[in-house]
């Protein structure tokens, strides 16, 4: 399956971060679980045991994991379309997806997320 990874940095409006959460991916034929590699408020990478299809539209149920288990936090649920899928070196697939209907809930969801693990920059200090 030959498919590539665009060069997606230069592409993204949002600013990455990397995350470990589970993820339930539901598509036409099957649902499976998955782990996201990273998070934005407008997508996310997710590795799994199976391939999904470029322009594929997939449902994705996120859930918060703290110290390896599953949060308290309701789960949020997603659709969103597949960029690009591509094996990795341990037989796994490792999969860009781009979130397609997004509320202004799930959005808040999504930035109270991103900004409870990623720590604020350091201030700049005038030099001296």
């Amino acid at each position: 399956m030959p498919h590539l990874k665009p060069q997606a940095q230069t592409r993204r409006q949002h600013q990455r971060v990397d995350l470990r959460m589970s993820a339930e991916v539901r598509t036409n034929q099957t649902v499976f679980t998955a782990t996201t590699r990273d998070l934005s408020e407008g997508g996310a990478g997710l590795s799994a045991d199976r391939p999904l299809t470029e322009g594929e539209q997939v449902v994705l149920g996120l859930f918060l994991v703290v110290d390896d288990v599953e949060s308290d936090t309701p789960p949020l649920w997603v659709k969103a379309r597949v960029a690009w899928s591509a094996e990795s070196d341990d037989t796994r697939y490792n999969t860009g997806v781009r979130f397609e209907v997004i509320t202004d809930e799930q959005r808040a969801w999504l930035r109270q997320i991103l900004q409870t693990i990623t720590p604020p920059p350091e201030p700049t200090r005038p030099r001296s």
